[in-house]
């Protein structure tokens, strides 16, 4: 709290880490009560084609309906081929604006609430660390119960 000449915005110094971002790509296979969590540098077609390699993998012998929203890295021919070599996975967009029809959304805002809200890290890392940590301990019936799906 302070004082301001009105019309200008009080600026109160921090040592906050806002000039950086934790990039993190995720899934949730609501049904069978999984997720799964990657940290990439950057948000981009890339890491979500490491993240679907990732998903591919760890759903091994499981056809999956992946439902993404319209973000650009969510698109493209990288991402048409990748789908036409991998034959259990099926890419569905998501109506614009929609993002209650996501669950990973759920995900991210337990996580958030659960490993982030009124905690100060000192970096990056420590952040990353304490979201999956976070995620792992979760039982296949939490995930179940914050997809709405028990």
């Amino acid at each position: 709290m302070g004082w301001a000449k009105t019309g200008t915005r009080l600026r109160i110094p921090t040592t906050s880490q806002h000039h950086q971002r934790l990039n993190l790509f995720g899934w949730v296979a609501p049904l069978l009560g999984r997720q799964g969590l990657m940290r990439w540098p950057q948000g981009n077609r890339e890491g979500f084609l490491n993240s679907l390699k990732q998903m591919y993998r760890r759903l091994q012998g499981q056809t999956i309906w992946l439902y993404v929203d319209r973000a650009r890295w969510h698109r493209g021919e990288d991402v048409d081929l990748f789908v036409q070599t991998h034959k259990r996975l099926h890419l569905q967009y998501l109506p614009p604006y929609q993002p209650g029809l996501n669950l990973q959304e759920r995900i991210w805002r337990q996580v958030r609430y659960e490993a982030t809200t009124n905690r100060w890290f000192d970096n990056l890392d420590l952040i990353c660390d304490t979201v999956q940590r976070t995620t792992r301990a979760w039982s296949p019936y939490k995930i179940k119960r914050l997809c709405k799906i028990t």
